[in-house]
């Protein structure tokens, strides 16, 4: 047992000791790169806790403690370096800088908490919203769990240099003072054999456990997502369209014979070829429009042949949903609310098609989301937009997008800026799906036919990437569509630019014809899927 006979020196643990402290020089490197820019981009995402922090002083706090976080570990570094000399004082050096980590981390976990349940009180006790989600007392424990578990990390870490320290072995090396154990060695021996007081050390273990259980194990678990509820679609079966429409072409001219006269002046000017009749005469005759059929029979949308619309693939009691991706960047929620885009999309949706059991307002998904729902119950679409660029797209949110699309999702990206279009291509051509070109959508292509009729594609607007909507298929299929001109303005209540009627009801109609197509893609893929 220890305390019967002295401890040998170790100058091998001691030499770990010390260079383990040397790499606290990295943690503060990384609290001073990283946690400023990451507090500011929090803060740039939620206006209205930016200013609560700002009143509290808490924005400042923050800041002094990452700076005062990598200043304290550069000295620990030092006293690490020096230690390598193996003397009384530089244990002595070592020892002391390393207590005064503690008080630092305990600070800065304190704030966060008393900051987080700011949030929660703000606003008369309704608190504020987190990237447009209100919060509760777990989502907050959640928030404070994933901000502070660096600073755990590292107060793990030093506990852990100064139970070396105070080893007999360590101390032995630095001091040739080889004694009975100490402080270090005791607590080592207590974890093993559970003390001198087993039932008492037991309690204490179960405490513990008990603690990080709820501190650190169910905030982990609480990380991969909440639960979802499976996406339906009306079931029925409908026509595939709302009203029956066809293509036709403008009859053409009978073409006029020209001849030259033989005596005629010679004009060496040659006019412009975008202003020549037989150029516009061309632009009619290659233009397809669309007319309603005096045959057609209106009813109600859905896939089957049926006349009470909807999809055999779909459930009785269903609820037609709005999914928005929370990306991170800036205004991924733009034009969410009680009366924003989402919901007055969903209203127009159920007026022109029927079916009227829709959602009260528009959710709010992490990309992660996605992997919970069923092979027979996933969104048939989730939309995605920003006013500036994409937050940083983590490789599994990439994989899991990816993975959506190619089983029969479909999503539906809607350019808010000329910074978001550059950062929405990246993404999805260089992270989601380098192997699949982003394509022109043809204006004849069945996106633009049912049920309403584009015969030059899709409407332009705002233009903040260009003219042409873009796409992807995968089995002739189109699993992304991609609008570069803000069709999501159109459908705000307000807070719209320049938004005309026309412009309203083409984006409200582009955005049924797409939902419309994906609810079809949807019924293929569930189809399948339960066979």
């Amino acid at each position: 047992m220890i305390g019967e006979i002295p401890v040998a020196a170790s100058v091998g643990k001691a030499r770990v000791v010390s260079v383990a402290a040397m790499f606290l020089l990295g943690l503060g490197a990384l609290a001073v790169a990283v946690g400023p820019a990451a507090l500011m981009g929090f803060l740039e995402a939620n206006p209205e806790v930016a200013g609560l922090f700002n009143d509290r002083g808490t924005t400042i706090a923050l800041l002094v403690c990452f700076q005062l976080l990598g200043a304290l570990s550069a000295v620990c570094a030092l006293s690490g370096l020096l230690s390598l000399w193996l003397r009384p004082f530089t244990w002595r050096l070592l020892r002391a800088s390393l207590l005064v980590v503690y008080p630092l981390l305990a600070i800065y976990v304190w704030l966060v908490w008393s900051s987080g349940f700011a949030i929660l009180a703000a606003d008369g006790g309704k608190g504020f919203e987190i990237g447009g989600q209100g919060q509760d007392p777990a989502t907050i424990l959640l928030l404070w769990w994933r901000v502070c578990l660096p600073a755990f990390g590292a107060a793990l870490y030093v506990f852990w240099l100064h139970l070396m320290l105070r080893s007999r072995s360590v101390y032995a090396a630095f001091t040739a003072n080889e004694g009975d154990p100490m402080e270090g060695d005791r607590m080592l021996e207590d974890l093993r054999t559970h003390g001198r007081d087993p039932q008492q050390r037991r309690s204490f273990y179960s405490s513990v456990l008990t603690h990080i259980l709820i501190l650190i194990v169910i905030p982990w678990l609480m990380e991969f997502g909440g639960c979802v509820e499976a996406y339906r679609v009306p079931k029925g079966s409908g026509e595939p369209v709302v009203a029956m429409v066809k293509m036709v072409k403008p009859k053409k001219k009978k073409q006029k014979n020209l001849s030259l006269r033989p005596n005629s002046a010679i004009i060496f000017e040659i006019p412009d070829l975008d202003e020549t009749e037989v150029d516009q005469v061309m632009e009619e005759q290659t233009q397809l429009t669309y007319v309603a059929s005096a045959n057609a029979k209106a009813g109600k949308m859905g896939k089957g042949g049926g006349t009470e619309g909807g999809w055999p693939a779909g459930m009785d009691k269903y609820k037609i949903r709005f999914i928005r991706l929370d990306h991170g960047g800036v205004g991924w929620d733009d034009g969410m609310g009680a009366d924003g885009a989402d919901i007055n999309f969903l209203r127009a949706f159920a007026q022109a098609t029927g079916f009227n059991k829709i959602a009260s307002k528009g959710e709010s998904h992490s990309i992660a989301l996605l992997r919970k729902y069923p092979d027979d119950g996933f969104p048939p679409f989730v939309y995605l937009t920003g006013n500036a660029g994409m937050g940083n797209g983590k490789p599994k949110d990439a994989e899991i997008l990816r993975e959506y699309c190619l089983k029969g999702g479909m999503l539906i990206a809607d350019a808010g800026s000329a910074d978001f279009h550059r950062s929405f291509v990246n993404f999805i051509t260089r992270q989601v799906f380098p192997d699949k070109p982003l394509l022109d959508i043809a204006d004849d292509d069945m996106l633009y036919q049912l049920p309403y009729g584009f015969p030059n594609g899709a409407p332009a607007f705002w233009h903040h990437g260009g003219r042409r909507a873009l796409g992807m298929k995968h089995e002739g299929r189109w699993m992304v569509f991609y609008h570069p001109g803000d069709m999501n303005d159109a459908w705000k209540s307000q807070g719209y630019t320049d938004v005309t009627t026309e412009m309203r009801t083409s984006a409200m109609n582009l955005g049924i014809n797409l939902v419309y197509y994906a609810f079809n893609q949807w019924d293929d893929a569930v189809t399948k899927a339960r066979k």
